[in-house]
């Protein structure tokens, strides 16, 4: 597709689906990877960083979480 270009509908439609069937493989190769007993026990090494990857997004998250909370606690308690 050109700079110029405007996706259409059917463009962004096929993409989607695209998403969802990229989505689906993801989801199932992760059930795969960490379910008790099943496949590779422990988990292969791609797999066990993605789970360290997404660990270490969760706890960021939280992270941030708390500073929000914690700025909104400071800012009421100077009033």
């Amino acid at each position: 597709m050109a700079e110029d270009e405007v996706p259409n509908l059917r463009d962004v439609w096929e993409q989607l689906n695209q998403a969802r069937l990229d989505i689906a493989e993801l989801r199932g190769m992760l059930s795969m990877h960490f379910k008790d007993g099943e496949h590779h026990h422990p988990p292969c090494k791609a797999a066990a960083d993605m789970q360290k990857t997404m660990l270490s997004a969760v706890g960021a998250a939280l992270l941030a979480l708390m500073a929000a909370v914690g700025s909104i606690v400071v800012e009421f308690m100077r009033r």
